[in-house]
């Protein structure tokens, strides 16, 4: 009986909440943030939102590695911190909304890396600019399949494989944004491995 209660306390640890999110974008209706803003922090507030989402995401990756929590209390984790970063969120303004579209779109590229990582069955053998190429040039076509290629990408990075240095355009829209998901996957590591 006591084990059974240790269990089920296990499975309700919340990794991010609806209020911290909550608290973020009250943070980013005050910035009164303007995307021709010439300031070099006026992004600030969204560079820390990213980063906060995205260390939730490696805690529960890295308990996962350390075999603490199971791959499906793990997935749970992700889709729970996902339905809460990428709901509808209310309208601001023009710029805000625009800026919150495209870290929410950066956040899922992270997010299905975490997904994917914790599911365990990905291409290993592929180069990872290679993946890269052919999400682009599926991205119009077949975003769902551009967007599984690059969870593949992150799946490789949570793995240990290091981000090649990108050489070749990779032009805006969904992939590049999604990649930047990545990108703060990779910061965020290399911040939690130098601590």
């Amino acid at each position: 009986m006591v084990i059974m209660k240790k269990a089920e306390k296990k499975k309700e640890i919340q990794y991010y909440t609806k209020e911290r999110w909550n608290n973020w974008i009250q943070d980013v209706k005050e910035s009164d943030f303007r995307i021709d803003d010439e300031r070099e922090d006026s992004t600030a507030v969204f560079v820390n939102m990213m980063d906060d989402v995205i260390m939730s995401c490696l805690k529960v990756v890295f308990e996962y590695r350390k075999k603490k929590i199971a791959t499906d209390d793990a997935l749970n984790a992700i889709s729970s911190i996902s339905d809460i970063v990428l709901a509808n969120a209310d309208p601001v303004s023009e710029d805000v909304d625009m800026m919150l579209q495209s870290l929410q779109s950066s956040l899922l590229g992270a997010l299905v890396s975490c997904e994917c990582y914790a599911r365990g069955s990905y291409n290993t053998k592929t180069p990872i600019t290679k993946l890269i190429k052919d999400a682009i040039s599926m991205e119009d076509e077949d975003p769902e399949n551009a967007l599984d290629t690059i969870s593949t990408v992150g799946a490789r990075v949570l793995s240990g494989k290091k981000m090649p240095e990108i050489t070749f355009d990779v032009p805006d829209g969904l992939v590049a944004e999604w990649l930047d998901g990545i990108d703060s996957i990779v910061a965020a590591m290399a911040l939690s491995q130098a601590e």
